[in-house]
């Protein structure tokens, strides 16, 4: 059994919601044109096979479709390539030491999940991932995202990182993913500027 039959394998076995997107192929040879990736590797078979995976409705594998690896990785300021996202702005980067870290929303930090790429994806099938976001799903997320679309993502007011009586009393929209990931990184540098007066 193929890495990609294990990952369907996977898939079929969880108790999930998954989907996997169809491939775009404009989007796909726009990644093989910039990136070197292993197509062999695990994130490779699901970057070259998949136009992105979602898991409940709430995380994202990227992929060379709808969910496109080249656009969200164009949008990061750093060298560490972008794999994944939360419906919050989150984002899954791999580290040089072949770790996972998060970008966590609430506090424009990254936190090392200590766990390598294959250990996330089996956390996102089949892991605790609602004790893990707890603090951030309000009473109605379920049926929200059902009708979010695949490239917008939830934005909070006041933001996530700002204070607030309690997540339900924040305003919530429906916005693009590009728009929030570009205002939490401006805001990020302006943070920066301010610690270094």
């Amino acid at each position: 059994m193929d890495r990609y039959e294990k990952i369907l394998e996977s898939i079929k076995s969880s108790k999930k919601e998954i989907k996997i997107l169809p491939i775009n192929s404009e989007v796909l040879n726009c990644i093989k044109k910039k990136y070197e990736i292993n197509e062999e590797s695990l994130f490779g078979n699901i970057l070259f096979k998949t136009g992105g995976i979602i898991v409940e409705n709430w995380l994202r594998f990227y992929g060379s479709g709808e969910l496109n690896f080249y656009e969200r990785n164009d949008l990061f300021p750093y060298s560490n390539i972008i794999v994944a996202e939360d419906v919050l702005g989150g984002l899954f980067a791999i580290l040089n030491d072949g770790n996972i870290s998060y970008f966590a929303p609430d506090c424009l930090e990254w936190e090392d999940m200590e766990i390598s790429f294959s250990e996330f994806l089996y956390w996102a099938f089949h892991g605790d991932t609602d004790t893990y976001y707890k603090d951030y799903r309000w009473n109605t997320w379920k049926d929200d995202m059902k009708r979010i679309s695949n490239d917008n993502g939830i934005s909070f007011y006041p933001f996530l990182w700002a204070e607030a009586d309690s997540l339900e009393s924040r305003y919530r929209e429906e916005i693009p993913m590009s728009e929030i990931i570009k205002l939490e990184f401006d805001f990020l540098i302006q943070l920066k500027d301010k610690k270094c007066r």
